[in-house]
């Protein structure tokens, strides 16, 4: 993962809390001004609002700046309390000056508290070791009605001239603002995709100020889109006499991050035998990079350690294959080194793992991912493959992402699919745009063929046939995973859907084969499956499979995640008993909103009943304004979901 990126919101629960206050409470002036102010008259539900948030960064030396913040926020609501834990970033660069906080509780008893009451903690587990931590601490008396406050002032590297600012939070804020204060000589560059624009100031020589009123919360909604993709954002390039403002284009971004890559592809004897071995008797583009490719996904495992640069810098490529390991930028590197002693040519690819992260008008370094970009020979190469991006020089790329042990060569998963990402060349970098790929690249095809007793007891089996992230999802959930614990998730599975149901054998191909779809097939057998009432028996045709999703009727603010393109079937053939014929079947079901469609039918032949249903899924989310379409496609389908067909008794 790359340091750049990480989102610095943070929720630390257990920490004991400090219920003291140091003698001769000293609260600053400008929390009291800011605690005193009339603010907008927020929703009844607002948890809490930030009164003052409040950012200066000054450029100490090249490299190097101070950043100085301000912060206090009113609790409203008790679901607002986790607004008084209070924190400040540092890796092993960093050096604190200062870290003061202040609390006033709603009777108007007043805290303060010092750098010594604040813990330091860890935020990551899934990293064997990184220099982030923060200085945490719960401010005392943090309820409905107090208000919290933050000092801090940090001395940080810089490893980028420029500066990501996000004036958004998930609680709204009535002032928030941006200084920055440059050396004499120096200059700036923005770049925002925000339609509202910042007020711009000049509070000195050589300082500017941004800042924004009454900005509004991001509210939490079902299936929304990451914070990150939705908060504005201020991307504040700085640059020196005779510098240029590289950093505020997607070219120099590129040129920023080759410097930090050169001789990071360096090879070694010991890779180069063990291409020797590994592409033995390949003779063509797909065979040596195939074979290449299922080395990094098996045999490198993804482990982290990221101290200081090496947040964005990846290690030389012969340490990772020493080590056997490494993040997603060292199994980039490795990779790539392996590849070219093949003579494959490829590009490091910064992009994001949450859709629209990335903005196009806003060039920075705001990726958490690194994959990589293949250099294809020629088109009739580039036809076999569905993540494929052509460069603006027409050079054509196979895209892939080293580090997902479960997606194949020439496939991507659905979160790096239709998104920007930066693909770094030997000139500089490039804005690219991943493809969408179709739904027939995803596909989740169940077939099943039962029986039903006279007393309602279903017999049967299902097989499932998954390609793209429907095998990938499963093979994730399967491949460590020992035989009761694979039980367990085909049990947990089918309970979604059956009850009292008996799973006779579970039996999977193709696990370990991510070139091939997977394939499972279970046999299970479910008592009173249809409902006898009387002569009357109800049997429900769909057995296995929930497609639909409850969407509430409040008005929404964001588009609902969909996951991705994707085609899912149902074919089930039952064997009604003897005694009964077919009495009533549900009507067909068809709708097609754009984004989706759904349909089902019901054929009866004799004592066989043949249900089938296909969903088609064409976009990875659904945009506000059609909200209303997506209601009534997911009332469609639950209700086709649950609908019964009716048996009589005959005899």
């Amino acid at each position: 993962m790359l340091k750049a990126t990480r989102f610095l919101a943070l929720l630390v629960t257990g920490l004991e809390l400090c219920a003291f206050a140091h003698a001769g409470v000293n609260v600053p002036d400008w929390v009291r001004q800011a605690a005193a102010q009339n603010v907008t008259v927020y929703d009844p539900e607002t948890n809490a609002v930030v009164l003052l948030d409040d950012t200066a960064i000054t450029l100490s030396k090249p490299g190097e700046y101070v950043e100085h913040q301000r912060r206090v926020v009113r609790i409203l609501r008790p679901e607002g309390r986790a607004n008084g834990q209070l924190l400040v970033y540092l890796i092993a660069d960093s050096h604190l000056l200062s870290l003061h906080a202040w609390s006033i509780a709603k009777d108007g008893h007043e805290y303060e508290l010092k750098e010594k009451d604040f813990n330091e903690v860890s935020p990551y587990t899934d990293e064997l070791y990184s220099d982030l931590r923060y200085r945490l601490v719960n401010a005392p008396a943090a309820e409905p009605g107090a208000v919290v406050a933050l000092e801090y002032e940090v001395r940080r590297k810089a490893w980028l001239n420029q500066y990501d600012w996000g004036g958004q939070e998930r609680i709204p804020i009535h002032l928030t603002r941006l200084t920055l204060n440059l050396p004499p000589g120096w200059e700036y560059k923005t770049s925002t995709d925000e339609n509202q624009p910042l007020a711009l100031t000049q509070p000195g020589p050589n300082s500017w100020q941004w800042a924004a009123t009454d900005v509004p919360a991001i509210e939490t909604e079902p299936l929304m889109p990451s914070f990150r993709a939705l908060s504005r954002r201020l991307a504040v390039t700085y640059f020196g006499p005779g510098q240029n403002a590289n950093s505020a284009t997607w070219e120099g971004l590129g040129h920023w991050y080759n410097g930090l890559t050169a001789g990071r592809r360096d090879s070694s004897p010991n890779i180069l035998e063990k291409v020797q071995e590994l592409t033995a008797g390949k003779t063509d583009f797909d065979g040596k990079a195939q074979a290449l490719a299922h080395f990094m996904q098996s045999d490198i495992r993804y482990v982290a350690i990221e101290i200081g640069v090496g947040g964005f810098q990846p290690h030389f490529a012969r340490e990772v294959f020493h080590a056997r390991y490494g993040d997603c930028k060292d199994k980039v590197t490795l990779l790539s080194t392996m590849l070219k002693e093949v003579g494959i040519l490829s590009d490091y690819v910064l992009i994001d793992s949450q859709h629209d992260v990335v903005k196009a008008a806003i060039p920075s370094s705001i990726f958490n991912h690194a994959i990589l970009a293949i250099e294809l020979p020629d088109p009739q190469t580039a036809a076999k493959y569905r993540s494929v991006v052509v460069g603006s020089g027409g050079q054509s790329y196979l895209i892939f992402d080293p580090t997902d042990p479960y997606t194949p060569l020439g496939s991507l998963r659905a979160d790096l699919q239709h998104t920007y990402a930066l693909l770094v060349t030997p000139s500089g970098g490039e804005l690219i745009q991943t493809s969408m790929f179709s739904p027939d690249t995803n596909v989740l095809a169940r077939n099943g063929q039962f029986s039903i007793a006279s007393d309602g007891k279903l017999e049967g089996v299902v097989t499932e046939k998954r390609s793209g992230d429907h095998a990938s999802w499963e093979r994730h959930a399967l491949m460590s995973a020992s035989q009761q614990q694979r039980s367990q998730h085909f049990e947990k599975r089918l309970n979604r859907s059956l009850q009292g149901f008996t799973l006779q054998s579970a039996d999977v191909q193709h696990l370990d084969q991510n070139q091939q779809d997977l394939s499972l097939t279970l046999r299970f057998t479910a008592p009173q499956y249809g409902q006898v009432r009387g002569p009357l028996m109800l049997v429900r045709p769909r057995v296995l499979g929930e497609e639909s999703f409850a969407i509430d009727r409040k008005p929404r603010k964001y588009a609902v995640l969909l996951g991705g393109a994707s085609r899912v079937t149902d074919t089930y053939e039952m064997e009604i008993p003897s005694d009964y014929a077919v009495d009533d079947t549900p009507e067909p079901a068809r709708l097609d909103v754009g984004f989706a469609s759904y349909q089902s039918k019901i054929d009866v032949t004799g004592s066989k009943v043949r249900y089938w249903r296909e969903l088609i899924v064409r976009d990875y989310q659904v945009a506000p304004e059609h909200i209303a379409d997506l209601r009534k496609l997911e009332a469609l389908i639950g209700a086709d979901e649950n609908a019964a067909i009716v048996l009589k008794r005959t005899h």
